[in-house]
């Protein structure tokens, strides 16, 4: 990293509870732009110490924007809605229900958190964490400037509305990612900018740098200029 950031841990008031939070940001005067970044599933390491999430974290704050991660109900120190549940069982039966609303609730009341620090917003989201984030976009909130979706599981999630985004766009996709298996799937996408990484997977083991440095790169060529 080219500059120095600080991690602040913060509580997120929830409707339902207090979801755990870290505020990554560098020196300097405050940015009215920031970045929220949504995790992958937590069954599929989902938290806030996923590697692609920690590397985009670092390499956007490094670029002066202040980053809020955030954990899942159920993940690390956030509520969890069943205590005596496992988080496989309880996340489980989220997935067999087919209904997220109560973590997109969970999620809009982060972004709604993030307005202390910042009024302008990046949404990043991370494999499922791309679903919520394009829920969030979906509410129509205004001061989102861009989206992004790293390796969205556009298979198993309504993807749709993506079609009609009117926002900056970037996919960034795994050319081995067995989660994305039609890719004529990826004709519903045609606003978004595009980002292959050869010879990797889905879960970019050894290759969440060249993530970050495009997710980084595409903030800055397409919106930062409208700081």
């Amino acid at each position: 990293m080219v500059a120095d950031f600080h991690r602040l841990a913060v509580s997120i008031p929830g409707p339902e509870g207090v979801l755990e939070g870290n505020l990554w940001y560098s020196d300097g005067a405050p940015s009215q732009q920031g970045v929220l970044l949504c995790p992958p599933h937590p069954l599929l390491a989902g938290n806030m110490e996923n590697n692609v999430v920690q590397a985009v974290a670092a390499h956007c704050a490094a670029l002066g924007l202040p980053v809020l991660l955030f954990n899942y109900r159920g993940v690390g120190k956030s509520f969890k809605p069943e205590p005596d549940l496992p988080l496989f069982e309880y996340w489980h039966r989220l997935d067999q229900e087919g209904s997220f609303a109560s973590v997109i609730n969970d999620s809009r009341a982060v972004m709604s958190f993030c307005r202390r620090y910042f009024q302008q917003i990046h949404l990043v989201g991370y494999s499922f964490g791309a679903f919520i984030a394009l829920n969030l976009l979906a509410e129509g909130e205004e001061g989102i400037l861009s989206y992004t979706a790293i390796a969205p599981p556009l298979e198993e999630r309504d993807f749709t509305h993506l079609s009609a985004l009117s926002l900056p766009g970037l996919l960034i996709t795994a050319a081995e990612d067995l989660l994305l298996k039609d890719r004529a799937d990826l004709a519903l996408l045609p606003t978004l900018q595009r980002f292959v990484l050869e010879e990797t997977d889905h879960f970019f083991l050894k290759r969440e740098e060249e993530v970050a440095q495009a997710v980084t790169a595409f903030i800055a060529s397409s919106v930062l200029s409208l700081k």
